[in-house]
């Protein structure tokens, strides 16, 4: 692209070769290494873009070719300069259009954030707009090396940041850490505890200090079965194991949910409000409105906003910003009790399956329905059978000195 302007800018013409040798005329060119591109072959003729001077380094090959050469077109800022020469304010308003393109291409209109899964783009933005690194600041004025240490040092899920600018935009890349995985082997000590409240039915222990039995009745975050064994006889040392067991019980379940006993349609009317706008910064120019004084009641509102840029690496600051009030007509429309109620217990049933395990069994379950407000709410118990133990990890402190961890003295 840059090249392109700059070609615009020193001016090139279109070039027509015609000859009966045109193969040798570009072996020549080449081979010289003339500047020429867009090379088009049509009607057995060739036609390429070039330079002035290059033009004219590319005539004695074309002599020695036995082949014609014309200019076709001529474009750039030289010759349209040259053309509207004697319209003073034309080409006055050209050098001011390109000066401020100039100008606006020194700062930063749109600061894009890329990388991020599990930070937030929206609070990167803002921690950069805080230090001074937002939209409307001179680029030659912005550190970014000290901005990507800013990065760094607020969010520790930050390894490495890249800020860099791609035209007028202030372009954040960032590579997150990878959390750290908890790995437990099979054979580091751990408990069994409960994670439910709940009555124990079954308990089969593969290893490990069982501290329940069935019948029991257990809260969440009891020890189910004990790592911590003891060697031997009473009085002998501890050592530590995995508990292994399977432990079931019965547990209780209250879930709820509700849902209005109608609905709210809409029906739109023909009668649209719009307002537009256009954004410098926080300066706005109104330069549409609809004449439609009414003010609606019941309407949908539709906002569009969009920022005008030269391409996609230069965004400006100016904004199209669209408003829209469309008015619709509300009818409320009565939900059949008996089909609210099959809903719901779907919903319900499907909520408690979600949050049992695959050998879970449900044993007892009733839903309670009432009203509330033209709202009709579902109240599930349920009585399940199931597994509710799981593994507490000991961590160093935890474990005693004289304890053993199981297998390294085997």
């Amino acid at each position: 692209m840059f090249l392109s302007l700059w070609n615009y800018l020193k001016g090139y013409v279109i070039v027509e070769v015609s000859g009966y040798t045109l193969e040798k005329f570009m072996n020549l060119a080449i081979r010289h290494q003339n500047t020429f591109w867009n090379i088009k072959r049509k009607d057995g003729k060739i036609y390429l873009s070039t330079t002035i001077e290059g033009f004219k380094r590319l005539k004695p090959y074309a002599k020695k070719a036995r082949c014609r050469m014309r200019i076709v077109e001529k474009r750039g800022l030289p010759f349209l300069t040259f053309r509207y020469r004697k319209r003073v304010m034309f080409s006055v308003g050209v050098f001011l259009f390109i000066g401020c393109i100039y100008l606006l291409s020194s700062f930063v209109w749109l600061v894009e954030v890329q990388g991020c899964e599990r930070l937030n783009e929206t609070e990167v933005i803002e921690t950069l707009e805080e230090s001074g690194y937002k939209a409307g600041r001179l680029k030659a004025r912005l550190n970014l090396r000290e901005a990507e240490q800013k990065l760094i040092n607020t969010y520790p899920d930050i390894i490495w940041t890249g800020i860099k600018f791609e035209g007028t935009k202030l372009v954040v890349e960032i590579s997150e850490s990878v959390p750290k995985p908890t790995i437990h082997t099979e054979n580091a000590p751990c408990h069994l505890v409960a994670k439910n409240d709940g009555l124990i039915t079954y308990i089969a222990t593969d290893k490990g200090m069982p501290g329940v039995k069935k019948g029991d009745t257990v809260k969440k975050g009891d020890i189910l079965v004990s790592g911590s064994m003891q060697l031997g006889d009473e009085g002998g040392s501890l050592y530590l194991t995995h508990a292994k067991a399977t432990v079931k019980a019965k547990t209780g379940y209250a879930l709820e949910a509700s849902m209005p006993l109608e609905t709210v349609q809409k029906v739109y009317t023909n009668r649209v409000s719009t307002k537009c706008d256009l954004r410098l910064f926080d300066l706005r120019i109104p330069f549409l409105r609809s004449h439609t004084k009414e003010q609606y009641d019941d309407y949908d509102e539709v906002i569009t906003v969009k920022q005008f840029k030269l391409t996609d690496q230069f965004p400006l600051p100016f904004y199209y910003e669209k408003e829209q009030k469309v008015e619709y007509t509300p009818y409320k429309q009565p939900i059949d009790e008996e089909s609210a109620k099959e809903k719901l217990y779907g919903t319900l049933y499907d909520a408690l399956l979600k949050k049992l395990g695959d050998e879970a069994q449900v044993i007892y379950h009733e839903v309670v329905y009432s009203k509330d407000d033209n709202k009709l709410v579902a109240k599930l118990q349920a009585i399940v059978e199931e597994d509710i133990s799981e593994a507490l990890y000991l961590t160093p402190q935890e474990m005693m000195p004289q304890s053993e961890v199981e297998g390294e003295n085997e």
